[in-house]
């Protein structure tokens, strides 16, 4: 069932699912693709455009991260690591951001 969404940039759609609306070219985020593979799309949030909130997102449903292809998982923790790169480069996000990552690490490892 298609549902409504208003953008941020206040234009309203209404799609069955956002992020294949994104990934297949059907809407244009804001500012415009950042990367696209056959696998990934990456893109400014369209809902909450905080400068350097930037979405990697899938081209196709899965459920859990166990469910990537060897392929998909090499490529994602690679544009993971070319995306922060950027953001640290070009926004100077740097020690916060990643003492807050760490801090949350800690304790999800805690739990193992």
């Amino acid at each position: 069932m298609p549902k409504h969404i208003t953008l941020a940039d206040e234009r309203s759609i209404e799609v069955e699912c956002l992020s294949c609306a994104l990934t297949s070219g059907l809407i244009t985020p804001t500012g415009g693709t950042i990367y696209e593979s056959s696998n990934f799309h990456v893109h400014q949030d369209v809902a909450y455009p905080i400068t350097g909130l930037v979405i990697l997102a899938s081209k196709r449903h899965f459920y859990s991260m166990d469910e990537l292809t060897v392929e998909e998982q090499m490529e994602y923790i690679s544009l993971i690591h070319k995306i922060r790169h950027e953001q640290r480069r070009l926004l100077g996000i740097d020690i916060e951001g990643i003492e807050i990552l760490k801090d949350g690490l800690r304790d999800f490892a805690s739990v193992f």
